[in-house]
């Protein structure tokens, strides 16, 4: 198994973390920290550029075979991204790290979409015979109805070559596609559920196994600073949605002593108190 890829067991379900490959930028340029806020120790931290993997997520169960999010990292961060790497060799792709776990593309039984960034969905695709078509051609597909129903989604889509086009609308067009409006249960012990801010139609996926529990939560957080300081966030999500959707996650993961994982936080974690506040721990 390659050493970019993780495993860990929830109950009877098995989890794979794969990191498709670093990205690098700096917080200071993506998160706005209210000015009463400010630390100046954290803030210069947050002015360094550093690097955050690029995780998809598998779960695997008797009877389903699940994957979250579905990122090709090169069609994702080409030269032209303010987020590529110069001169760095991503790890093997998505399709070959699940391979080496045993797990074809037709394996797949379920691909929740987070929401609606292109990272997130950029694998979803590949092209064929001078044709896209859908890397998990069995998968049903799950994305927000919130983030579909954006218009600026809903003008890209007319674009069969555009990124969300060539994606989203092919699987949309063979019927692969379904949006997600509130809690949806996946197989037993796999629920979609509702995270708003982040974008519209954000959602977040929960996993519980004989009383183990683990949240796979996109792009609830993106560093583990914005656990400790939960109103700092990106620029682009709605501000009291998103905040409201972290307050939940956070008393649902410490009332279950869950495990998370974030699409941008390396590895596995949990969220503990402390005396200065919440914390999330690296596991």
């Amino acid at each position: 198994m390659s050493h970019h890829t993780r495993r860990i067991e929830v109950g009877i379900a098995t989890v794979s973390v794969m990191n498709v490959g670093d990205i690098e930028f700096r917080l200071s340029d993506e998160l706005v920290i209210p000015e009463d806020k400010q630390d100046a120790a954290i803030t210069a931290r947050l002015e360094q550029p550093a690097r955050f993997p690029t995780q998809c997520f598998h779960i695997a169960l008797p009877g389903a075979s699940v994957l979250i999010d579905a990122c090709n990292y090169t069609r994702s961060f080409p030269p032209s991204s303010p987020y590529f790497l110069p001169g760095y060799q991503p790890p093997p792709g998505l399709v070959t790290q699940l391979g080496e776990q045993g797990v074809r593309p037709e394996d797949i039984t379920h691909l929740v979409i987070t929401h609606a960034h292109f990272d997130h969905y950029s694998g979803t695709t590949t092209e064929r015979n001078g044709q896209m078509v859908p890397c998990f051609p069995l998968a049903r597909c799950f994305l927000g109805r919130a983030d579909w129903e954006q218009s600026e989604m809903q003008k890209a889509l007319q674009d069969l070559h555009s990124q969300d086009g060539s994606t989203l609308g092919v699987l949309y067009q063979r019927r692969l596609l379904e949006l997600v409006e509130g809690e949806r249960e996946l197989v037993p012990g796999i629920q979609i559920i509702p995270a708003p801010g982040e974008s519209a139609g954000h959602q977040i996926v929960r996993i519980h196994s004989q009383g183990q529990t683990l949240y796979c939560l996109g792009d609830l957080y993106h560093d583990p600073v914005e656990v400790e300081h939960p109103d700092w966030m990106t620029s682009w999500a709605d501000f009291n949605t998103n905040l409201s959707s972290r307050q939940a996650l956070i008393q649902a993961a410490l009332d279950e002593q869950a495990l998370l994982t974030a699409a941008h936080i390396a590895g596995i974690g949990c969220v503990e108190h402390t005396s200065s506040g919440l914390k999330w721990k690296q596991l």
